[in-house]
């Protein structure tokens, strides 16, 4: 089975990430191997948009997207609200696939 259209059966822990644009939700599994992201749009009032690019990502590349994620959304140095990306909320649990 490809890697883009694995599944993570069991997620053991979620985070949520903020931008001033989008929240970013990333799932693993219990050992860390495996993560999916969701980005949920912040800037439609009266739709919600939820993305899932399908990807299935390693612990190495989810810290690199998230780390261009904080970069790209940071403001100049001085500017009220100049950090990028943010931690929001952290969840752990155990989902039962079945």
């Amino acid at each position: 089975m490809p890697q883009s259209s694995a599944l993570i059966s069991g997620v053991q822990s979620l985070v949520v990430y903020e931008t001033r644009a989008r929240y970013f939700i990333v799932g693993s599994n219990q050992a860390q191997t495996k993560h999916r992201v969701l980005k949920i749009d912040r800037t439609e009032p009266k739709d919600l948009v939820i993305i899932d690019d399908k990807h299935v990502y390693s612990q190495q590349e989810v810290r690199e997207l998230l780390g261009r994620l904080d970069l790209g959304n940071r403001t100049k140095i001085g500017q009220k609200g100049s950090s990028g990306l943010s931690r929001a909320v952290s969840a752990y649990g155990i989902v039962d696939g079945q």
